[in-house]
């Protein structure tokens, strides 16, 4: 494993410079890397996911275990340095994309569902995770980095302030477990904030049946829209497509209190909310308000 003063001049030489922005603190302290690698289990020629790949030394760590790995990176400059890593030798296949963008369903119906094993760009980890959640059919487990305060998030009660969309939209679809934390002084640049390694497994069948996930998805991020705001006064807006008895009726069968905050349902009881929802869903040409 590189020292700083390699990784500085490895940088220096391919006239790159991390980008903040973007979220880019590798991970570059080889005794986390092996942890890391030992705890993913990962079996002789398994295919794994890793996004955001950088300059590589976590997708070395799962190459010398013997997985065939699925690197993706967007940065330009650091795919120079992949390319030169990797490039002719086996069980490494780089691909130069956005993973907010790429068709992992495409990569899923080559390989079988995924497993992905990576430290996420800060930037995009929440809007990642939305989106393995809402594919989840695609992916089989997730090993992936995560800063703490997002990790914690993920496992919150209802009603705290940690608790929010991402916590229950995650929770019908998958098991969550922090396995451990990792320095800041473990990455390059160093962080402000210490990180988690985060296992997420999308069991079949999910932990809650969820009829139909567009509308489950809309009912929490709108019943979280105002944090201080009713049930009731939130649903205004939001458009199911039916009257207002209809959604006042669905409350009482699933024994909701719309003068409940949302932050307050637990991610069972949106559920029981979005199914009764969805059986009294009717087609009118204009929705109503909830009054």
């Amino acid at each position: 494993m590189p020292s700083v003063s390699e990784i500085r001049k490895l940088f220096r030489e391919y006239g790159l410079a991390p980008k903040k922005w973007m979220g880019q603190n590798l991970l570059v302290d080889s005794r986390y890397l092996t942890r890391i690698g030992e705890t993913a289990r990962i079996e002789e020629g398994e295919p794994l996911v890793e996004i955001g790949a950088g300059l590589g030394f976590l997708t070395e760590e799962l190459r010398g275990r013997g997985a065939k790995i699925y690197a993706l990176e967007i940065d330009s400059g650091f795919f120079r340095v992949l390319q030169k890593r990797f490039s002719g030798l086996p069980l490494v296949e780089l691909i130069h994309a956005d993973a907010l963008k790429y068709d992992f369903h495409g990569l899923r119906e080559r390989i079988g569902r995924l497993r992905v094993v990576a430290n996420l760009p800060y930037n995009i980890s929440s809007r990642l995770l939305f989106s393995f959640s809402r594919n989840s059919a695609d992916f089989s487990s997730l090993h992936i980095l995560l800063q703490k305060e997002v990790a914690h998030r993920l496992l919150a009660d209802p009603g705290t302030k940690e608790y929010g969309v991402l916590t229950v939209v995650l929770a019908a679809k998958a098991t969550v477990d922090i396995l451990f934390d990792i320095p800041p002084r473990a990455f390059f640049p160093v962080p402000e904030v210490t990180s988690s390694l985060v296992r997420v497994t999308f069991p079949d069948p999910p932990p809650l049946h969820v009829t139909d996930a567009a509308l489950f998805e809309r009912l929490v991020k709108i019943s979280f829209a105002g944090r201080r705001k009713t049930l009731r006064n939130n649903l205004r807006a939001f458009s199911f497509t039916m009257g207002t008895d209809s959604v006042k009726r669905a409350a009482e069968e699933s024994a909701i209190d719309l003068a409940r905050r949302g932050e307050t349902l637990s991610p069972e009881e949106f559920v029981r909310f979005a199914e009764a929802i969805h059986r009294r869903a009717a087609s009118l040409p204009h929705p109503t308000e909830i009054e």
